[in-house]
């Protein structure tokens, strides 16, 4: 992960992409039917590992607005974007090689082991910190050409991800798998074979692109809620 250039991807690609694309406002929904489960009185400190420029912990502030808000990503540069959208907590961290110095009742990370060499550390070390519960999200199947150009080094294979977790000594509590067929294969596969389709997601959203993201969120409505791509895991901390 270190040698991925994630400065400037975060500079020049990754950008509104976070708030207001289909996919990211389908993994909100989806955290929300998981955190169902889970009173918010349980929650007092979060911690989102990857946090990038602060979208999701705008989000889990909503969620559980008592909790105390911690993100963590290893790019000054999103790091320095989250500062600007909310009052948080924020440190320059690889989860891989060292954890912060407590432990938090939710520990959160979307988006982020796919692009980890060493992902059984990681979540190994998320284990380290959590007090109760951890949420981990994800993409499997297999990986398409753009998404080894945004830094992706694996797809997990279906029932991977659930393993590593056990390993690292949580207990799943619900797994949701997301995404067919409009998102996966079908808007994947479109996005692989034609590079340039890809481009209307970098970057700053307009009108346009708001739209045309608002109106792929309600096609994807049409997806299966128990079959697809995009996996979700929330997980308790085994007792030990």
């Amino acid at each position: 992960m270190q040698n991925f250039d994630y400065e400037s991807i975060w500079k020049g690609v990754w950008g509104g992409m976070q708030k207001y694309g289909p996919v990211h406002r389908h993994h909100r929904r989806i955290f929300s039917e998981l955190f169902k489960s889970i009173q918010r009185d349980e929650i007092k400190t979060i911690a989102d590992i990857g946090c990038g420029e602060g979208s999701n912990l705008l989000y889990l502030k909503v969620k559980f607005p008592g909790a105390e808000l911690y993100g963590f990503d290893v790019s000054n540069t999103a790091i320095q974007t989250a500062k600007s959208n909310i009052d948080a907590n924020f440190s320059i961290l690889d989860i891989q090689d060292e954890i912060p110095s407590q432990k938090f009742d939710l520990v959160f990370c979307s988006d982020v082991v796919e692009h980890l060499e060493n992902d059984e550390a990681a979540i190994s070390n998320m284990r380290r910190i959590t007090n109760k519960y951890a949420l981990i999200a994800t993409v499997q199947g297999t990986m398409r050409r753009n998404e080894k150009s945004i830094g992706h080094v694996r797809n997990y294979a279906y029932g991977e991800l659930q393993q590593k977790v056990e390993f690292a000594e949580f207990d799943i509590l619900q797994v949701v798998e997301w995404g067919y067929p409009l998102y996966s294969p079908i808007f994947r596969n479109i996005i692989s074979f034609f590079p340039n389709a890809e481009a209307y997601s970098y970057g700053e959203y307009n009108i346009l692109k708001k739209f045309i993201s608002h109106i792929l969120y309600y096609i994807f409505f049409l997806n299966r809620s128990d079959k697809g791509d995009i996996i979700f895991i929330l997980a308790k901390a085994r007792e030990r």
